[in-house]
């Protein structure tokens, strides 16, 4: 399975959430959906301030990057 890397990122990143081994890109999407909705029910300070949840391969590629401005918690 290939590793996944998740991070909460503005213009630089700001906190390492871990990563994680996964079955696929999709499967990463889904688990930043599920991070970014926990981040903003615990610190809703965070919407409309640019972060977004950062996804990248373990290549260092970037999978996806999710806006925490467009998820609904």
């Amino acid at each position: 399975m290939p590793l996944y890397h998740f991070d909460l990122v503005n213009w630089k990143a700001v906190v390492d959430a871990g990563g994680a081994d996964l079955a696929d890109d999709i499967e990463a999407m889904n688990s930043a959906d599920m991070i970014a909705r926990s981040l903003l029910k615990r610190l809703p300070d965070l919407k409309n301030r640019h972060y977004a949840v950062l996804v990248t391969n373990e290549e260092g590629d970037e999978v996806c990057r999710l806006p925490l401005d467009v998820v609904h918690h």
